[in-house]
């Protein structure tokens, strides 16, 4: 179509009446007769092409993810996060084989057999009570000291210690504070304190009330007994924040 430039009214004209003929639906009636139907977008299109033009747009916090190299992975992120390396320590973030990951879509084997990069492999998994390792001899930092290692559950720690005492298991984690002189007066024993591997804490949602109230948000931590808290549930080294 040719439209004479001193006439812009004619091409106004013109953008108008196609605007009412689409309004109208006629547009897609005459495309239908003489193309078909259209294919209607779905969502994943329509999610796909808004994360091309904003990978952010999802909400999340990861812009993209970018194998550097073999042994570097660069994260780019779509707001500072301090919190961040503390983050990627958690399992959650383990590396995993793209192609297995694509295969298992995040579950199946990844969950009975997961790969790692450590000195041991798994050997047996019984959900609930133990898990078998065995030496990855071609681990690439050092090789691990011991060819078999076992992990147990046991959700009292009474048992745990007494089990230790008895010699049916080389270690515990996490005995109860009430057990701690009895591992330190045993000479068979030693107590290795070590700092905890969480934080305790309690988190409010400011977008509902009343936790939107700063006031009523302080009003709990003033109400909180934190050295209380440590005393009873993070001896001898756990420390208020």
């Amino acid at each position: 179509m040719a439209v004479n430039k001193k006439k812009p009214e004619v091409l106004a004209a013109i953008n108008a009446g196609l605007k009412a003929v689409k309004e109208s639906g006629e547009y897609d009636k005459i495309y239908e007769k003489w193309f078909g139907k259209k294919e209607a977008k779905s969502a994943a299109t329509e999610a796909a092409k808004a994360a091309e033009e904003d990978p952010c747009a999802y909400g999340g916090e990861l812009k993209s993810i970018e194998a550097v190299d073999d042994l570097t992975v660069k994260f780019t992120l779509c707001y500072p996060d301090v919190a961040f390396l503390a983050k990627i320590a958690f399992s959650a973030f383990s590396i995993h084989p793209s192609e297995q990951m694509e295969a298992e879509k995040g579950g199946g084997k990844m969950l009975e057999k997961p790969i790692g990069t450590g000195p041991y492999q798994i050997v047996e998994w019984k959900r609930g009570e133990n898990i078998t390792f065995k030496r990855f001899d071609d681990y690439w930092g050092e090789k691990a000291k011991t060819p078999n290692l076992i992990f147990r559950w046991s959700t009292e720690s009474a048992q745990r210690t007494l089990e230790l005492q008895a010699g049916t298991v080389d270690g515990i984690d996490n005995p109860g504070p009430e057990d701690f002189k009895t591992i330190q007066a045993d000479p068979n024993l030693k107590l290795y304190p070590r700092e905890g591997f969480n934080i305790f804490y309690i988190g409010f949602n400011t977008a509902y009330p009343p936790f939107d109230n700063e006031k009523v948000r302080q009003a709990i931590a003033m109400g909180i007994d934190r050295k209380r808290i440590v005393e009873n549930f993070y001896p001898p080294v756990g420390s208020e924040v």
